[in-house]
């Protein structure tokens, strides 16, 4: 074994004794998604659009993560004719502790081709994009609405604004101020605040990363990184029921100290990614909660 190898396992068995993967209705848990790596169980949607006119908004979402792409990641397009075009990728995490209520801090990173201060078609195509992270019991979809039009069945917001279930983390302008030289310019957002959610009667929490445009022309964007903290807080009932539960951490906010575990070598790179594989929904069907 070399050093860099040996480095590489040292690490990751520190990531694991630091409670970076779930076991079954743990209080906290941290995971990072590597989607130029894999994008196994991600899938991707769109809504606020009307039915039937996918070839027209030339919507496409690509998983690329071939190695011999220059950019890689989850791939999402759309020409935003509505004007408020919302483009997602969603994934289920499970293990959790059934209904229990979760604070959800998240860190997303994307690769964006809109620059800054540039002026397009009905907006700004940079600053009039908004990222949103969010996290749901109820499985985040577009469904008909009887105008004929697909809205999302969780509380999104309406772009710059926020809502029960999904966060603006920010925009997809770049730090390119030529409006003629479009190039991919990697750019991490991270939420300001936990955002409250709680698992369903299963322990499943969905969580998903989305662009809701403003700006009436066509976004392109990839999707590299999603990274979550969860972090259990205790009921009412918790509490009266165990009165020394405190939720698994310490109480008030504090930012989590985003770890990524794919910046190490490739040897931990695939053993890692066999680990996330826990996070799968089903693998936990018949194990006790804690």
């Amino acid at each position: 074994m070399n050093i860099r190898h040996a480095t590489d396992v040292a690490f990751v068995v520190f990531l694991f004794a630091n409670l970076t993967f779930a076991e079954p209705g743990r209080n906290s848990l941290s995971a990072c998604f590597d989607l130029t790596d894999s994008c196994e169980e991600w899938q991707a949607g769109f809504a606020d659009y009307p039915a039937g006119q996918e070839m027209f908004y030339e919507l496409t979402a690509q998983c690329t993560s071939d190695p011999t792409n220059l950019n890689r990641g989850f791939f999402l397009s759309g020409a935003n004719h509505s004007d408020d075009l919302f483009m997602f990728i969603k994934h289920p995490v499970c293990g959790l502790k059934p209904s229990g209520a979760y604070e959800v801090e998240a860190c997303v990173e994307i690769l964006s081709k809109a620059p800054t201060g540039c002026i397009g078609v009905g907006g700004d195509p940079g600053a009039g994009v908004y990222v949103k992270f969010g996290a749901s019991a109820i499985e985040p979809a577009p469904v008909l609405q009887p105008d004929g039009r697909l809205r999302m069945n969780v509380d999104i917001g309406q772009q710059s604004n926020s809502g029960s279930n999904a966060v603006v983390i920010g925009d997809i302008a770049t730090g390119i101020t030529d409006c003629f030289n479009q190039q991919y310019e990697l750019k991490e957002l991270q939420t300001a605040a936990p955002l409250a959610a709680q698992a369903d009667e299963n322990g499943l929490l969905w969580i998903f990363a989305a662009a809701d445009s403003g700006f009436e022309g066509r976004t392109s964007l990839f999707f590299t990184h999603v990274r979550v903290h969860m972090h259990h807080r205790p009921t009412e009932k918790d509490k009266t029921e165990n009165p020394t539960h405190d939720g698994g951490g310490k109480s008030g906010h504090e930012p989590h100290p985003w770890r990524d575990p794919f910046h190490v070598g490739q040897p931990a790179r695939a053993f890692v990614r066999r680990a996330i594989g826990r996070l799968r929904c089903g693998k936990f069907s018949s194990a006790p909660t804690r």
